[in-house]
């Protein structure tokens, strides 16, 4: 596990978007160790032939949001990747916002697993929150070259 004073250089600030999560309009509303939270206000490009919000934008979301929540238990210098993950869709999204939360459910040294939340929402109506999705993913944590030479 990470310690505490690498959790606590994570802030909201300066945990830095994934381009792609950039460009898709995700960002990171919070997080603490081993979960998180990140949200994405629907946009007309977000859109589907069939006007309904695609289903690879709530996938996108999912993975951001499980991503950020290993990135608050990986060893300082490692990184991670998505080596599985399955969807389930729910309901069609309605609404103009999506957030996700992540749970770490397992940290191994090699493996984390990550299950995720996606809601639908107007914006500012808590009332008109409703889950439209539920991803389960696991992670692989990439040690640095030279952690990984010294062991046989």
């Amino acid at each position: 596990m990470s310690d505490s004073n690498s959790l606590n250089q994570l802030k909201p600030g300066n945990l830095a978007m994934s381009p792609f999560g950039s460009f898709m309009g995700i960002v990171i509303d919070s997080f603490s160790e081993g979960a998180a939270r990140c949200s994405v206000e629907v946009q007309p490009q977000h859109f589907n032939a069939g006007g309904r919000v695609h289903g690879g934008l709530l996938t996108s979301l999912a993975d951001t949001v499980a991503g950020v929540a290993v990135r608050t238990l990986r060893p300082e210098g490692a990184t991670s990747a998505t080596t599985d993950l399955n969807i389930s869709f729910i309901r069609p999204p309605m609404g103009d916002r999506l957030e996700a939360d992540a749970v770490v459910l397992h940290k191994g040294k090699r493996l984390v697993r990550v299950e995720v939340s996606v809601f639908s929402m107007l914006t500012g109506d808590e009332n008109s929150r409703k889950l439209v999705a539920r991803c389960n993913t696991t992670f692989m944590i990439v040690l640095p070259q030279a952690a990984t030479e010294s062991k046989p």
